[in-house]
């Protein structure tokens, strides 16, 4: 009795990888940036690795699946704003492994191309997004000073729980992604009409901070993540960016919606 309950337990595991491995394959990406002396190699090499996952995710998956409408970057840290919104567009992206990176550096005169090729494996979701399910979004403005506050507008086609987001990238240590809604003034995130959040009964506001960490920058990008399901999930307050992105893969791919959208904070 004791061996068969072995090798019953053997089986299930073994064909439940099996069901898994299926689902993932490898698969090619490249990624370059061009910099100049006023670029750091590390920031841009970074961003070249980043487009390079984008790359293969979209080379898997489709590449409507990763292409996001944000603000255009100033041109005062344009590359580590570029490299902030490449990340959060594929945050949705499930990478395995990366089995194989080749990063390739170029001198040209006055500027340098850093270049990544890679292997990924990637994990296809068994399920299609719903297409049924979706939101509009929008934000009360795009540019704020310190101390600001902001809107948010969404407009659900169907009954849905919101849960908001706020990710900082300059945070190197601790969480840097943040739950916003709800909160302790508006608990309730399920919506089926057209609201603006905070309510302006609710007796509080959201603001931008400008932060401490970023006091050498004359600008920041931050960005909000919008995400709607279908059931209400109990979200934690407070997630360092790779757990954040690790609880929303265990998410049924048609059991969510995500948006995300950048803002820029001006130094006071």
């Amino acid at each position: 009795m004791l061996k068969t309950m072995r090798f019953l337990i053997f089986i299930i595991f073994f064909y439940g990888f099996c069901i898994f491995e299926v689902n993932a394959k490898d698969y090619s990406g490249t990624g370059e940036y061009r910099f100049g002396p006023n670029v750091a190699e590390s920031i841009a090499c970074d961003l070249a690795f980043e487009r390079a996952k984008k790359n293969a995710l979209s080379n898997a998956l489709g590449e409507h699946l990763f292409s996001q409408d944000f603000m255009r970057c100033s041109e005062s840290d344009n590359a580590e704003c570029e490299l902030n919104k490449t990340i959060i567009s594929t945050i949705d992206g499930r990478i395995k492994k990366i089995k194989e990176k080749k990063p390739t550096l170029t001198k040209q005169e006055g500027s340098s191309v850093c270049t990544y090729k890679i292997t990924a494996t990637i994990v296809k979701p068994k399920k299609s997004k719903d297409a049924n399910f979706h939101f509009n979004l929008i934000l009360n403005k795009k540019i704020f000073r310190n101390d600001e506050k902001f809107t948010i507008d969404i407009e659900p086609n169907m009954k849905m729980f919101i849960n908001i987001f706020q990710w900082n990238p300059y945070i190197s240590e601790g969480s840097n992604v943040t739950k916003i809604f709800p909160n302790k003034f508006e608990s309730n995130n399920e919506i089926e009409k057209k609201r603006k959040i905070p309510d302006i009964k609710s007796g509080y506001s959201f603001k931008v901070e400008y932060p401490a960490e970023t006091q050498d920058k004359k600008q920041i990008d931050e960005y909000l993540i919008v995400l709607a399901t279908k059931k209400d999930n109990d979200f934690m307050n407070h997630y360092k960016y790779k757990k954040f992105q690790e609880i929303i893969h265990e998410i049924p791919n048609d059991e969510y919606r995500m948006e995300k959208i950048n803002y820029e904070i001006l130094k006071n």
